[in-house]
């Protein structure tokens, strides 16, 4: 299969030389970077990766822009973001697979294995059959409300999942679970232990931990991205929750530089919820 060829586009011009050395055995690798893509000669391409560090908003446009140029060659993101927005948005672009860095050599090896399938069907006009793959279950799906949380409290928690990004007055979330102010404070209280707004508040600091791994996001835009206007007030929640502030955060986590630094893994870095116990 080393007749197959793969365009490298590695956006953030970051060393890929270990992973590009495992596609390598199944692919032609043609190393180019972003700005290269655009005055590429038109070429045919088996399949495509774009290998970012953390993705900018001109950098994932080139993958439309690819996947219109070549719309039958599988396009893989590699990508030291790990977020659920972002492998939405890669799902509904048609990127075929997502690799979070640093891949271990198992899931690498499974998406090889894959293009190369679907790259051999189509070339043989074969009919491609479904990939069946074992996907990890993300981290926070570990973590939920013990069965007794009623149904109107569980919509509250929905509800800052979608909008925590904006205002959320207690008042508006009352009305979604069709209480009063009052009565809801005291039932979200004595259901998780914690007020309103000091789980949205902890719900807002677990998403800036993550977006904190991004080196070029400064700390005052983390902040007004996940729904604090002002970065001092950001700074107070943050250490009060955290024990350090953003910035010293930001620099353990590319102190200790590992998957396992890019998103939250223990119950006590969720928003506390009280236990059926």
């Amino acid at each position: 299969m080393g007749q197959f060829k793969l365009l490298w586009i590695n956006v953030d011009r970051t060393d890929a030389s270990s992973l590009q050395s495992s596609f390598a055995r199944q692919f032609q690798v043609t190393e180019l970077s972003g700005a290269e893509l655009h005055i590429l000669e038109p070429e045919s391409w088996d399949a495509i990766c774009f290998d970012f560090d953390f993705p900018s908003m001109s950098g994932l446009r080139l993958i439309p822009d690819a996947k219109t140029r070549w719309p039958s060659a599988p396009i893989v993101m590699l990508t030291s973001q790990n977020s659920a927005e972002l492998a939405v948005w890669a799902l509904r672009s048609r990127v075929f697979d997502l690799l979070v860095k640093p891949a271990n050599a198992e899931d690498v090896d499974r998406v090889i294995e894959r293009i190369a399938a679907a790259v051999q069907a189509r070339r043989s006009q074969m009919e491609r059959k479904p990939q069946v793959t074992s996907a990890q279950l993300p981290a926070e799906t570990r973590y939920h409300p013990h069965p007794g949380t009623s149904v109107r409290l569980r919509a509250a928690l929905a509800h800052i999942t979608k909008n925590y990004l904006r205002h959320v007055p207690e008042s508006e979330v009352a009305l979604l679970c069709n209480m009063s102010p009052s009565r809801f404070c005291r039932e979200f209280k004595a259901e998780f232990g914690v007020t309103f707004v000091e789980y949205l508040a902890s719900y807002r600091v677990i998403q800036a931990k993550r977006l904190l791994t991004n080196p070029t996001m400064s700390v005052a835009d983390v902040a007004s991205a996940v729904g604090f206007n002002d970065p001092s007030y950001f700074t107070r929640v943050f250490r009060k929750q955290e024990g350090v502030s953003p910035s010293e955060y930001r620099a353990g986590t590319v102190f200790r530089s590992q998957p396992s630094a890019q998103r939250p893994e223990r119950a006590s870095d969720y928003p506390r919820i009280k236990s059926s116990g």
